[in-house]
């Protein structure tokens, strides 16, 4: 029995060396996992809170800035006296700040190009004349 029970005894010893080695490598498995699985659950509340923290902002930004948006989509208000305008910028042309072309194109600009071909005041043909369309001007 002697050599029957020692090795039974070394059977048993390695059973339980063996058990003990796989505990350790399940328990540093169990670790590693439990990192990465707080890791990972760091970084989706993160996600997670980043997005509410967007939302938040965007809804403040959509019922706060409706008066500052409203304002800025609107296109700029032409003045309420185009004759100061368009006299201004013949008092320029006269003045001869503004040669020909530019006269027409900021007078097209000021009038609108529906109001400028209804005038019938404007000839074209002395655009032509810089020095007589000016006299004509100065005169009015």
């Amino acid at each position: 029995m002697g050599r029957l029970s020692s090795v039974l005894l070394q059977g048993i010893g390695v059973l339980v060396l063996a058990l003990v080695a796989l505990s350790v490598v399940g328990t540093i498995v169990g670790i590693a996992l439990s990192v990465v699985v707080t890791v990972l659950s760091i970084l989706v509340s993160l996600a997670i809170l980043g997005l509410m923290v967007l939302a938040i902002v965007g809804l403040v930004s959509l019922f706060s800035g409706d008066e500052a948006a409203s304002t800025e989509t609107q296109p700029p208000q032409r003045s309420d006296d185009p004759v100061t305008t368009e006299e201004g910028l013949r008092s320029r042309y006269v003045a001869g700040e503004l040669d020909d072309d530019e006269f027409e194109r900021e007078l097209e600009r000021v009038l609108g190009p529906d109001e400028r071909r209804g005038r019938t005041d404007f000839d074209r043909s002395s655009s032509r004349q810089p020095s007589s369309e000016r006299h004509r001007l100065w005169e009015r």
